[in-house]
């Protein structure tokens, strides 16, 4: 079914779906994301300055999803909407200082690990393909391009650049540019481990500090995702070490769950072994969720339960290495309607040194859809 909302005499984007429910949602979600993009913009032209509100009201969160899903629909303006797999859409912002809204440095779409039979021993299978995931991979290759493109023997090269000289031969990312995750839901295992029943007295509009809750001893433990399918277990306390014949065998495979990820993220950065040798770690200032936000169980999953038995690891991890505790919130504007059912294995990855091109992957392949 294809479906158009028309607000007022004007038409807006059209979108396909397979059903008539879901067409108008997805129509109404379409022209909303318009009208809020246009709104913006109308407020800038008039010299409010937007972007210097408080990072705990609501509208910083606002306009990192809405420079999100903007970007994701211009990216894939061409591409057929059955593709996109859109149930999940991370993106990874960069701001700097206040010059501006931010811009989106990479984006990732996708809720699919890799079989173990397309598991590949040369490393030619993307085994993740979940959207935080992907958009973090994108997000390194940013930061690849960004350090080639580095040269501190030109002035003007050094102050376009996000990087500045530290301690030793290393770099570190300049002071007054900032990263930002947005993803439209809870992040798989621990973030996502509540019912709505749950209490969460800690999503005050405002509330900076975080207060993560533990509930029940299930809450904090680390999780692996189900290979060829969606959710969640909790890893086996039994020391079984996944092994190449094993899982040819049929074994399961163990991928870890999103919040497990974006848990270490927040120790070790994003930037990946590789890139430490270079770099100084690169830590996330905010986290946004679109559905499924709860403080309390969001803080606990992505970055409080290491300090659950307080600074035992802190005091072990050497500067610049420590426990960051990034900004969190919700988008307060639209509540995008949950999509049910089951989902497409494709994953689309994109990153700014991209240029305009798309990538589409099969998730559970691992590999170019085609």
């Amino acid at each position: 079914f294809v479906y158009q909302a028309k607000v007022g005499g004007r038409w807006f984007p059209a979108v396909t779906a397979h059903s008539k429910k879901q067409g108008k949602q997805e129509a109404a979600d379409a022209a909303l994301r318009v009208l809020i993009g246009e709104t913006e913009k109308m407020e800038r032209m008039e010299g409010m300055n937007v972007t210097e509100l408080p990072v705990s009201g609501s509208t910083l969160h606002d306009q990192i999803a809405m420079l999100s899903h903007q970007r994701f629909n211009t990216l894939t303006a061409r591409i057929q909407h059955s593709l996109l797999g859109r149930k999940i859409l991370a993106a990874i912002i960069m701001r700097r200082g206040n010059k501006g809204l931010g811009v989106v440095v990479s984006i990732g779409t996708g809720n699919r690990c890799v079989k173990g039979e397309e598991l590949s021993l040369k490393g030619e299978t993307v085994n993740d393909c979940h959207a935080e995931i992907i958009s973090r991979r994108g997000f390194v290759r940013f930061l690849y391009s960004e350090l080639m493109r580095y040269d501190p023997s030109h002035p003007s090269s050094a102050e376009d650049s996000i990087f500045e000289p530290a301690g030793g031969k290393k770099l570190k990312i300049k002071s007054s540019v900032t990263f930002h995750l947005y993803i439209s839901t809870a992040p798989c295992g621990d973030g996502a481990l509540f019912d709505k029943s749950c209490s969460d007295q800690a999503s005050v509009a405002g509330q900076t500090q975080h207060q993560p809750l533990f509930e029940n001893p299930k809450q904090g433990k680390l999780r692996t995702k189900v290979e060829n399918g969606e959710g969640t277990i909790p890893v086996e306390s039994s020391d079984i070490v996944p092994t190449w014949d094993g899982i040819q065998h049929g074994e399961r495979l163990r991928t870890m769950s999103c919040s497990d990820k974006i848990l270490r993220w927040n120790i070790l950065g994003l930037q990946g072994a590789l890139l430490s040798h270079f770099l100084e770690p690169v830590y996330l200032s905010s986290v946004t969720l679109g559905y499924l936000y709860s403080q309390g169980h969001l803080t606990r999953a992505i970055c409080c339960r290491v300090a659950r038995d307080g600074n035992v690891l802190q005091e072990k991890l050497q500067a610049p290495y420590h426990v960051n505790h990034p900004e969190v919130g919700r988008v307060s504007v639209y509540d995008s309607a949950r999509q049910t059912g089951k989902t497409k294995e494709s994953s689309v990855n994109w990153c700014l040194a991209d240029e305009s091109e798309v990538e589409v992957l099969d998730g559970t392949k691992g590999k170019v859809d085609g």
